[in-house]
């Protein structure tokens, strides 16, 4: 089952209800990176892991925003330009993003880094492509919040799913090794997510 479809696909009662959560929770992570990642003037921004990039839609609809984003799953890409076919969409690779370092003024992700076998190297890639003083933002499931049982079930289908869960101090350390400098935490969607926002010195 693909992270960014539930219950039998597009269309589905249980898919309309997943997406609206995810559009209600893009819109106050995208209002909190708006606040504290962009400056009044905007920014170049990419969503590295973006599934189908709700939140990108949402950020490149701000004055003097110019989003991107980027995906190895063409479908979920193709989901994206169908919703949105004014937004840039690339497909890549999350360990080879394929940009010039420095060109972005926040890159970030939300439920996508638990998906990856090893985050480290995916962290580093983020921090390459973005400048100096700039943001990287990365939101994982969090270890004490409601998805705290996913240890519990990690074998079963719905756990490999979810994915692992994230203490604060294992997201810190992860950005820390990156050589980012972490400047925020933020709890959102009911704890169920922690996000750690960092900055590029």
């Amino acid at each position: 089952m693909k992270s960014w479809r539930l219950g039998g696909g597009s269309g589905t009662w249980a898919d309309r209800v997943y997406e609206a959560l995810r559009r209600g929770v893009n819109r106050r992570l995208v209002e909190y990176l708006k606040k504290n990642a962009l400056s009044r003037h905007g920014g170049k921004v990419l969503e590295a892991g973006s599934g189908t990039a709700g939140a990108s839609s949402l950020l490149a609809s701000a004055p003097d925003v110019f989003g991107v984003a980027l995906d190895a799953d063409i479908d979920a890409l193709k989901e994206a330009r169908r919703r949105d076919p004014a937004l840039p969409v690339v497909a890549g690779d999350v360990y080879r993003l394929p940009f010039k370092e420095g060109v972005f003024d926040l890159v970030w992700n939300s439920s996508t880094v638990e998906h990856l076998e090893d985050p480290g190297p995916a962290l580093a890639e983020m921090a390459r492509v973005v400048a100096r003083n700039g943001h990287v933002f990365v939101g994982v499931p969090y270890c004490r919040g409601p998805l705290g049982f996913q240890p519990l079930i990690s074998k079963t289908a719905v756990g490999v799913w979810l994915g692992p869960v994230f203490s604060r101090a294992e997201l810190l350390d992860g950005m820390c090794r990156a050589c980012l400098e972490p400047v925020g935490t933020v709890y959102y969607f009911f704890h169920v997510f922690i996000g750690v926002l960092s900055r590029k010195s």
